[in-house]
């Protein structure tokens, strides 16, 4: 049977709209499997965060250190963009525009603002998907506080589509477009380090309350020289279980002495060594198992968030990290509520 063209007309045009409809909802449905934040790739960075109100504590702060020419220029870069509960975690006067905004001129917090900005910067631009898998180095448009020193490095860790940085940031949003770069929004400002492994327990040691004072006083036994030697060269790479004031008097208490200079040279040597890898390795970036320090192998338990270490002489008493990822211009500091033993 054939129909005239007039009849199938009608048919026709509905077949035709209902075909745009689903042509409409197959690229609705791809737009909502994409993560990437939707940007104007027509507006520079500068532009892109001032439309974002999770960005106004960062617009502050790039306004203040002007940086804004800088950020809205050629480029490319990649920004890794606090948001604004990442600035809030910090003290005055970072944790607010208002504050900010209030830093009169001149103010050297000013310079203290644009360096660590200027560490959230990458030259180029880095998606998400570009980051290697695994431990990565990135240098950032920081200045290095001095020759040879490494305080101007993110460190990349990738996992799958999680990106981490400095072992304890995360990217929450990765890759919204800008014409000169790209934006990766993160959940924790990144501080530089603050100075070598030597300098931090240093520093820690005259702290009030102090945390490092028998840490300190064990390195400085001539017959650690070496070590101590190591956690102050800059070219070092290290990683260090770093045992609290109440860890090493606990572990006196129970070998019933009194001084750590009760301890032999050899003994404190080979319990000091137990404590350092020589490679840096942040928390994100360790797994459940054996891991070889300076004085062995040692062993590691990663549960969700959680890590613990124990040598072998601890039998199952596991120390526990107590705060992961003190990041030093040469390695990383992970603090430990108990001694690890041979």
């Amino acid at each position: 049977m054939s129909y005239p063209i007039s009849a199938l007309l009608p048919l026709w045009r509905r077949l035709s709209f209902l075909l745009i409809a689903l042509l409409g909802f197959a690229a609705s449905s791809c737009d909502d499997d994409d993560d990437t934040m939707p940007a104007d790739t027509q507006q520079n960075i500068v532009q892109v965060a001032q439309s974002n109100p999770d960005f106004s504590i960062l617009v502050a702060a790039v306004t203040k250190a002007d940086l804004a020419a800088t950020l809205s220029g050629t480029g490319p870069f990649t920004v890794l963009a606090p948001t604004n509960a990442a600035f809030a975690q910090l003290g005055a006067p970072f944790n607010s525009a208002a504050s900010i905004n209030a830093i009169p001129a001149g103010d050297p917090q000013i310079a203290t603002l644009r360096n660590i900005l200027l560490y959230h910067v990458l030259a180029g631009r880095v998606a998400a998907a570009d980051f290697p898998s695994g431990a990565s180095a990135q240098l950032t448009q920081k200045p290095a506080s001095a020759s040879g020193v490494n305080d101007n490095t993110v460190y990349v860790s990738k996992t799958g589509t999680t990106v981490r940085l400095n072992g304890s940031t995360s990217v929450v949003t990765a890759d919204v477009a800008a014409s000169n770069g790209i934006i990766h929004a993160i959940d924790r400002v990144l501080m530089p380090p603050t100075g070598k492994i030597s300098d931090i327990v240093v520093a820690s040691a005259a702290a009030s309350p102090a945390q490092f004072t028998l840490l300190l006083q064990a390195l400085q036994r001539p017959a650690a020289a070496a070590l101590l030697t190591a956690a102050a060269n800059p070219s070092s790479n290290l990683t260090v279980f770093a045992p609290t004031d109440a860890a090493f008097q606990a572990l006196l208490t129970q070998l019933n002495l009194t001084s750590l200079s009760q301890v032999p040279d050899a003994t404190l040597v080979a319990v000091l060594q137990l404590h350092i890898v020589g490679s840096r390795a942040f928390s994100s970036d360790l797994a459940s198992g054996p891991v070889t320090t300076l004085g062995g192998p040692v062993t590691v338990g990663v549960n969700g968030s959680s890590v613990t270490v124990r040598g072998n002489g601890n039998g199952t008493n596991n120390a526990n990290v107590t705060t992961a990822n003190i990041l030093a211009s040469n390695g990383v500091i992970h603090v430990i509520d108990r001694v690890l033993l041979p």
